[in-house]
């Protein structure tokens, strides 16, 4: 699916050894996010491979700061849970990753996504209610750049496992495309307002989809 381009991946800093950024930067990002607005979806953060993407291997991951110890814990898919702390921030904390021996460099990974899992049926009023926040948070976060960030043309919805495709009518099944753990539903075209999506799984969450060509 060439003419598909996900924004899971927003930013990525590679590191060769043991990592340390700065809490700030972070918390600016969440920032955005405590606005009412955006309230079904965040910003997650993860630490993957630089090559195979896989979860980094680590010896421990910390908040540290002058009045801060903080051990912090890994997903599955790699992500941490971050804290929205202002004291963390008035005091400079970093973030410390003690990567292990003799693995491959990591990189951080700034992930769009739903906040809470969802249902296995979405309707077309939930999926149009998503695709909204994440346009209005993208431009928000390009500032002057939104008039050069193509619009959000749909949504990707994630899943554990291998995902068949959903139980749908015709038309829905021609902007719906499903590989592997993902289904990719394009929402630029007129639907029918009552249209549905029947999963045989729950999904993870969803993720912004964009077109490539429309940049």
């Amino acid at each position: 699916m060439r003419f598909l381009m996900s924004l899971a991946l927003l930013v990525s800093a590679p590191v060769s050894a043991d990592l340390v950024l700065n809490y700030n930067g972070f918390y600016g990002r969440m920032k955005k996010l405590q606005q009412p607005e955006y309230s079904d979806i965040t910003l997650a953060f993860a630490l993957t491979g630089e090559t195979s993407g896989k979860p980094c291997q680590f010896y421990s991951i910390k908040l540290l700061s002058d009045q801060h110890d903080i051990v912090l814990d890994m997903a599955g898919n790699g992500e941490i849970s971050l804290p929205y702390d202002e004291a963390l921030k008035n005091s400079n904390a970093i973030l410390q990753v003690l990567q292990a021996d003799n693995v491959e460099a990591c990189q951080v990974q700034f992930r769009l996504r739903s906040r809470m899992r969802l249902p296995t049926e979405l309707s077309l009023s939930q999926l149009s209610h998503y695709r909204s926040q994440f346009d209005l948070l993208l431009d928000d976060m390009a500032g002057l750049g939104k008039y050069w960030l193509p619009e959000v043309n749909g949504l990707i919805v994630e899943f554990a496992d291998t995902v068949a495709p959903p139980t749908m009518t015709q038309e829905n099944a021609e902007v719906t495309q499903c590989s592997a753990n993902r289904c990719y539903i394009r929402l630029d075209t007129a639907l029918p307002q009552d249209s549905k999506w029947l999963f045989q799984q729950r999904p993870s969450y969803v993720l912004p989809l964009i077109d490539s060509r429309a940049n």
